[in-house]
C-alpha cells in the first residue's frame, strides 16, 4: 500500500517506468542526474520467477542512486493478474497496449500522490511493437494531466549500451530474469484509439488501478553519506 512520506526532500521528482532492461534505467539515470529524485514504478510477472527481476531492478535503482546522489522509491506492482483480465476481457493482440496504458494511468495516479512534475520512460521509437508511432500515440492518450519525457526515443541501441557501458548500469542489465509471458503471438502495431477505447468498455479501469495500488510494495534507497 503507498503511504506519504518524507523520504523525499523539497527537490524535483519524477516517476520512472522502470523496468529490467536497457532502456529505462538509462532514461531515469539521464533525469535523476539533473537534480530530480525518482519514484520507480515496476510491474512484475513470471508467478514464482518474478522476485528475480524484483531483486535486478533493486540493484539498478542502488546503482542509479549511487551515481546521482539522488534519492529514489522503488514501487513493486505483482502484475500477474491484473494482465489476466485484459487477456480474458479484451482482444488478445491488444494486450501490450492496454497494458501500457494501465501503467501510465497508474504512473499518473503516483505522480499527484507524490506531487511529481513528469512521468520519465524509456520508450525508442519502432524497437517494439508497442513502440511503433501509432502505438505510443494510443498509448499515451489515456494521458492528458501529466508531462511525459521520453529521453532516449530518437537514441540509438548502440548508443544506449554505450552509455550504459559508460556509468556502469550495463552489467546488472545483462542479470537474467524472466521475461514477460503475456506478450501475444501478434501483437497490434497500429492501435487505432476509438477501437482501443471500444476494446477497453469491458475493464473496469477504476477497479484496475484500485487493485494495482492494493498490491504496490516499496522501498526506500538513499545515497550514502
Amino acid at each position: 500500500m503507498l503511504s506519504e512520506t518524507d523520504f523525499l526532500d523539497i527537490s524535483p521528482s519524477f516517476v520512472s517506468l522502470l523496468s529490467t532492461g536497457l532502456d529505462s534505467p538509462i532514461a531515469s539515470y539521464l533525469i535523476m542526474k539533473q537534480g530530480y529524485n525518482c519514484f520507480g514504478l515496476s510491474f512484475l510477472n513470471g508467478k514464482e520467477n518474478r522476485n528475480l527481476n524484483k531483486e535486478k531492478i533493486i540493484q539498478i535503482g542502488k546503482k542509479l542512486v549511487e551515481l546521482t546522489k539522488r534519492k529514489m522509491r522503488l514501487h513493486f506492482v505483482d502484475y500477474d493478474a491484473i494482465v489476466e483480465v485484459f487477456k480474458e476481457k479484451c482482444e488478445p493482440k491488444l494486450t501490450c497496449v492496454i497494458c501500457k496504458r494501465t501503467m501510465i494511468h497508474t504512473a499518473v495516479y503516483l505522480t499527484h500522490f507524490y506531487k511529481a512534475s513528469m512521468i520519465v520512460n524509456g520508450d525508442i521509437l519502432g524497437e517494439q511493437a508497442s513502440q511503433t508511432l501509432d502505438n505510443l500515440y494510443a498509448v499515451h492518450q489515456i494521458n492528458k494531466e501529466v508531462p511525459v519525457v521520453r529521453p532516449l526515443i530518437g537514441f540509438d541501441k548502440l548508443d544506449i549500451i554505450k552509455i550504459s557501458q559508460k556509468v556502469g548500469l550495463y552489467e546488472l542489465s545483462l542479470i537474467k530474469g524472466p521475461a514477460c509471458e503475456n506478450n501475444p503471438k501478434h501483437p497490434e502495431t497500429r492501435a487505432n484509439v476509438q477501437k482501443l477505447l471500444v476494446a477497453e468498455s469491458n475493464i473496469d479501469r477504476d477497479e484496475i488501478l484500485k487493485n494495482i495500488l492494493s498490491l504496490i510494495e516499496f522501498i526506500d534507497i538513499e545515497p550514502e553519506n
